[in-house]
């Protein structure tokens, strides 16, 4: 039986509502380079998809969540034959957390982040709908 890959897309969000992306390194060896995308990425064999997000967060902007109920699940679903839970985070730190993979991050309004080229399909998270849902778990309105 084959197995569903599974991954993790989480929205981090500032305390002025603006959502961190990450642009892709831009080398040809990974799939869409130079786009922008959020955080996230595989969860490992029996690892949970909260696990997962809380474990890419730390390997890609050095985040350190003592508390899993700061991530807030928001939905599952499907990507080129990939099963994807998606989170919300509120970053609480000032300016923009260091980055560990991909080229650089930076704060963008979700209305942008929804008109810019982004990987994996990716600006259908910040359709008006998914962001009013995570503001809303994320107490940011």
């Amino acid at each position: 039986m084959e197995q569903t890959t599974r991954t993790t897309a989480i929205l981090v969000f500032n305390t002025f509502g603006l959502v961190l992306l990450q642009k892709r390194d831009n080398i040809p060896t990974i799939q869409e380079p130079g786009k922008w995308d959020v955080w996230g990425g595989h969860c490992e064999a029996g690892e949970t998809a909260e696990a997962c997000a809380i474990r890419e967060l730390h390997e890609e902007i050095g985040v350190e969540i003592a508390d899993p109920q700061a991530l807030k699940f928001l939905m599952t679903r499907s990507v080129d034959g990939r099963e994807e839970s998606v989170f919300a985070y509120l970053f609480h730190g000032d300016g923009t957390p260091p980055v560990y993979e991909g080229e650089r991050a930076e704060w963008f309004a979700p209305e942008k982040a929804a008109r810019i080229a982004m990987a994996f399909g990716t600006a259908a998270l910040f359709a008006p709908e998914v962001v009013a849902r995570a503001k809303a778990a994320l107490a940011l309105e």
